[in-house]
């Protein structure tokens, strides 16, 4: 079936874009040819989209994977894709399921071989679902997602600034990220106030691990956890969840040369690994009035 207009489409079935989930559906055959070149799929691959909406990615995904995982809430979405928009490609499976239940990881073991992933992400569920791709990075093999420009310009953020924190470290370790390019609010509909970014995302993979990447993350959450306060009193508020004394991670802080007055925004990612890896290599000392340990 050939590209027909959300705004058609909406006609003629009386149907309201439900805010709630985020729709704003993509208006140009161009744009939705561009998001799907940049996933560069291979006629053998299983492309898994996330919230198909009315169809303007799948048709194009269609004709370039062999086959297409959709997953999609809204059951009236649901409907009209099936009986209309992808009637004759049987290549295209919708499941009703929220991306964020999704197991990204079961499909790749079944595939025998990591995904490829695209979507226009709903501004609600975009960090939460970053924070599931992350954990699930072994599933992926690249990632194009659309998104609100400023949930962008957070993840490709540099330290120093207000927009830096959680994501921006965390996927920058992970991920190549790739800014592809920007789309105003008359490329959707209904329009939304904001602009939206497409980004790419390549998965990085240490040989072997950089880091204890549990850690890693444990570390960057704590250190962010009160983002107005220094190091040391993030860190040191955080220390259970970190395992070491405040203490032992003040000297640790010291042994690597990093202030422990400056604010987590002004480290970089390097230092947040060097952080980590020195936590994990640095057992806190047993403290001298410590019962000692029945012997064997």
């Amino acid at each position: 079936m050939p590209f027909v207009s959300p705004k058609i489409l909406c006609r003629r079935h009386g149907l309201t874009p439900k805010k709630s989930l985020g729709q704003n559906f993509l208006l140009h055959p161009d744009q939705a040819r561009r998001l799907v070149a940049a996933l560069e799929l291979g006629e053998h691959e299983t492309v898994v989209e996330i919230g198909p909406g009315l169809g303007a990615l799948t048709l194009f995904l269609a004709q370039a994977a062999r086959r297409v995982v959709a997953l999609e809430v809204d059951s009236r979405l649901i409907a009209i894709l099936q009986d209309e928009i992808l009637t004759d490609l049987p290549q295209v499976e919708i499941i009703s399921q929220d991306a964020l239940s999704f197991n990204f990881l079961a499909l790749s073991r079944i595939e025998g071989r990591p995904l490829p992933v695209i979507g226009n992400l709903p501004y609600q569920i975009t960090s939460p679902l970053l924070f599931k791709l992350l954990s699930e990075k072994a599933a992926v093999r690249v990632m194009v997602l659309m998104m609100q420009q400023e949930v962008g310009q957070r993840l490709l953020a540099q330290p120093g600034g207000k927009d830096y924190g959680i994501l921006s470290v965390l996927l920058q370790y992970h991920f190549r990220l790739e800014k592809l390019f920007s789309l105003g609010p008359g490329n959707f509909y209904p329009a939304p106030k904001v602009d939206s970014v497409v980004l790419r995302f390549r998965p990085l993979f240490r040989e072997p691990p950089g880091v204890d990447e549990e850690l890693l993350r444990e570390v960057v959450k704590a250190a962010f956890a009160t983002r107005r306060k220094t190091l040391k009193n993030s860190l040191s508020a955080q220390s259970s969840r970190l395992g070491h004394s405040p203490a032992h991670i003040l000297d640790t802080l010291s042994a690597l040369n990093i202030d422990p007055n400056r604010r987590p925004e002004t480290l970089s990612v390097l230092d947040f690994v060097r952080l980590a890896q020195a936590l994990g290599e640095r057992p806190s000392p047993t403290p001298k009035n410590a019962p000692a340990e029945p012997a064997d």
